[in-house]
């Protein structure tokens, strides 16, 4: 994404801005009336950027914007936002199924191997 030229996502404009210690994304509607802003330490930042840029996600993005641009701009009733909440937990324990877990011997060996890096790194001072 570049810092100067906007991407557009339906009604919105998706822009890079600089300021003097962090980058900004921020996501515009076109009337000027909304925006939404990700810190380049915000891991938002990242994925956005990622997305922006591949126009394979285009229709994603579009989606992903409107969703908050609701969101932002409404008051759900309760049932809405247990739906959400509900829905929302689907979607982490899905993803959350999908990370290689590691058993508690590889894990051990992990840590083992960790105490002796830092153990060696506290000798070489």
């Amino acid at each position: 994404m570049s810092k100067k030229a906007p991407l557009q996502f339906g009604n919105f404009t998706i822009t890079r801005d600089s300021s003097n210690e962090h980058d900004w994304i921020s996501i515009k509607a076109i009337s000027g009336f909304w925006t939404m802003r990700f810190r380049d330490d915000n891991e938002m930042f990242e994925r956005i950027r990622l997305l922006a840029n591949n126009k394979d996600f285009g229709e994603y993005m579009d989606t992903w914007i409107k969703v908050n641009f609701l969101m932002s701009n409404c008051t759900p009733d309760a049932e809405f936002m247990k739906d959400f909440f509900e829905a929302y937990t689907k979607m982490n324990e899905r993803l959350i199924s999908r990370r290689k877990q590691i058993s508690e011997e590889e894990d051990k060996a992990i840590l083992e191997q960790e105490k002796a890096a830092y153990e060696l790194k506290e000798q070489a001072k």
